[in-house]
């Protein structure tokens, strides 16, 4: 089970962001075509230091005093988890759908995933102490849940030539998922470490083959520019924007265990059950002591999209000056509200830099900075929402952002 458990809080780790806070800038210019390709990738935590997450990436020995920096920050519920994307984006503005509407036809592809944790500190302790740290005590990491989605879209869609707002319907494949839920998950020990009790009460789903194509999804993508007046001159504007909102069926069968039992177990019984013989090995008589019932069945699951509203920064201001702040959902206890609000600086003709902080998501409060460049026909930018965590072992994540635009 302590493998077990590594592997469900770590998962997000290699698979992990939606590039947003890099600021999208906004312009009124009349163009034909735009081509847009974004990416990034992002993890956090609430807790764990990059001393720790980064021996998951790179590889390399978890020392004591690693394990220890990271359990001490801990509280009694904490996250983890991150995301990534790699999007490209092609707008057409010539192609007029309807005679009468300045509408012209936008098309996307990509790729994404999103995962994470909520999590207690018994679930650390257990995972890289054991249970010899919590002799005589109860290990209590009830309220265990994570969740990991793996897909691919392709989409088209409409987008209003002058305003630039745009609605995509978007099919997707669903190459991987997994989740547990666990309501009871508590370990009580006697005083000499040789009788415990096992309290169980929670799912687990996970797919049952190595197939990329795993289930077919359909959502959506909405973004709309609402221009607000600030003075008598000056114009902002406010995106509404939504990503990925939608559902899929999972045709091909995925396993689940649904556990809900007590148990005693004495000397080597524990050790069997905290070794190789983790419930998610199938094995028949491990299920059958742990009281697990495995079963396997298709279903319909909610897609990992986001909704996001915001001021946005005007490219077409000539101010040195803008501001830019905004709030991001995702529809999941494991990621929190992010709260978000940063400065952007034009200190000369084609080049920008920002800084921003936020609060939420699945850590607590970060900073980030970016910088770019405009040109006539081609712009990019490249920023983080961790600076702390690209640059210090201390940090609590790391994130990085890139985003290019050819306009033509």
């Amino acid at each position: 089970m302590r493998n077990s458990i590594a592997i469900i809080l770590f998962l997000g780790v290699q698979f992990t962001s939606f590039a947003q806070l890099l600021p999208v800038q906004y312009d009124t210019l009349e163009r034909s075509h735009e081509i847009i390709l974004s990416g990034g990738i992002d993890y956090s935590g609430s807790a764990l230091q990059n001393d720790l997450t980064s021996k998951f990436i790179r590889g390399g020995l978890i020392t004591q005093d690693i394990k220890n920096a990271s359990f001490d920050r801990h509280k009694r519920i904490n996250r983890f988890g991150g995301s990534f994307s790699a999007d490209a984006e092609y707008r057409n503005y010539n192609i007029r759908m309807f005679k009468k509407r300045d509408w012209g036809m936008v098309f996307k592809a990509g790729t994404f995933g999103f995962g994470g944790a909520l999590y207690s500190d018994d679930v650390f302790g257990m995972t890289f102490y054991g249970n010899d740290r919590y002799v005589g005590d109860t290990i209590d990491m009830s309220g265990l849940n994570t969740n990991f989605t793996m897909m691919q879209k392709i989409g088209v869609g409409l987008i209003d030539v002058k305003s630039k707002s745009s609605v995509s319907l978007n099919i997707y494949n669903v190459s991987n998922r997994m989740s547990a839920n666990f309501r009871d998950l508590s370990i009580i020990q006697s005083s000499d470490g040789q009788d415990v009790e096992v309290q169980m009460d929670g799912e687990v789903d996970v797919r049952d083959n190595l197939k990329f194509n795993q289930g077919i999804g359909f959502g959506i993508d909405v973004d709309f520019k609402l221009p607000i007046s600030l003075k008598e001159d000056e114009t902002a504007y406010v995106q509404f924007l939504v990503k990925n909102i939608g559902f899929a069926y999972l045709y091909e069968e995925q396993k689940s265990y649904a556990i809900d039992t007590a148990i005693s177990y004495s000397g080597f019984e524990f050790d069997q059950l905290m070794g190789d013989n983790a419930i998610v090995f199938d094995s028949v008589d491990v299920l059958d002591t742990l009281g697990v019932t495995s079963s396997t069945s298709n279903r319909t699951i909610m897609l990992p999209g986001f909704i996001q509203v915001g001021k946005m920064v005007d490219s077409q201001n000539e101010s040195m000056f803008q501001s830019f702040f905004g709030v991001r959902l995702y529809p999941t206890l494991i990621y929190s509200p992010y709260v978000y609000a940063g400065v952007h600086i034009k200190p000369m003709d084609k080049v920008y830099v920002g800084a921003n902080v936020g609060y939420g998501g699945f850590a607590n409060f970060r900073g980030g900075l970016y910088a770019g460049m405009n040109f006539d026909h081609f712009s990019f930018g490249l920023g983080t929402e961790n600076i702390v965590g690209m640059i210090s072992r201390k940090g609590n994540g790391q994130s990085l952002y890139l985003r290019v635009k050819c306009v033509f």
